[in-house]
């Protein structure tokens, strides 16, 4: 395949959101890409390539990340959903989407689905934060991995603007009948035992959110699953996208 990578930036009034457009395969939906709390487009390139062998992919870096300029516009999961839409309009990238989100980013990608569930054919989320992790989870960590925890809210936005996100999506409380797979790491050993079981419990907890679902476990894969086992993860993108073909043409 003549492979295409478009590397630019785009404006959504005021704020340049640095992307990338790569793969130009027809016929299929396009696979966009969510990234984990202050991460940037450099965490795909585990994945980039198999997946844009069979379908088009865009991966971005959120405002005030990477190579994407910052305004002062709030850094929450509903201002990460809009700034989003806005770049895909704005580069023509037209649905139906498989929205993918690594940790925050799953808060994000569930919360585009549940405002625009029209532009959305399936959703993946790696290890996905959940809206009651800083309220049951957080406390169960040692002093040492809850003060590194909270520490990270500082790279992108604030701890309130987070958990912020965390009340933005606990709103919705189903995705419908949405394609969904919960991708989980199974070694994390930054858990207690008692943190871990909640963790569990939240990853099954948003598997339940569509009727039409499934959770995957990792066993040999951290937080970073795609880091981890990008062939796993490749490989469950690729049995979304296959499924969805030839139901995306009401969206054409």
């Amino acid at each position: 395949m003549n492979k295409q990578i478009e590397e630019q930036s785009i404006d959504i009034g005021g704020v340049q959101l640095y992307y990338e457009d790569v793969g130009k395969s027809s016929g299929n939906p396009t696979v966009v890409f969510d990234s984990g709390y202050g991460w940037t487009t450099e965490k795909w390139n585990s994945v980039k390539n198999e997946v844009s062998a069979f379908s088009r992919m865009i991966i971005y870096d959120r405002s005030g990340l990477g190579r994407s300029s910052y305004d002062g516009r709030p850094r929450h999961s509903q201002q990460n959903v809009e700034n989003l839409r806005a770049l895909l309009q704005k580069a023509e990238v037209k649905p139906p989407y498989v929205l993918v989100g690594h940790s925050f980013g799953g808060v994000n990608v569930r919360l585009y689905a549940s405002t625009y569930p029209d532009e959305i054919a399936g959703l993946i989320l790696l290890d996905s934060c959940h809206e009651d992790q800083n309220r049951l989870i957080a406390p169960l960590f040692s002093p040492q991995i809850r003060a590194e925890y909270f520490g990270q809210f500082i790279v992108e936005g604030t701890l309130a603007e987070f958990e912020e996100s965390l009340e933005q999506v606990r709103k919705h409380k189903s995705l419908g009948n949405v394609s969904l797979t919960v991708i989980t790491g199974g070694k994390q050993p930054h858990h207690t035992v008692e943190s871990w079981a909640y963790w569990m419990e939240f990853q099954k907890n948003l598997a339940q959110l569509s009727s039409h679902s499934r959770h995957i476990i990792l066993e040999e894969a951290g937080h970073g699953l795609h880091l981890d086992c990008p062939e796993a993860v490749i490989e469950q993108i690729r049995t979304m996208v296959e499924s969805l073909k030839g139901k995306v043409n009401r969206h054409v």
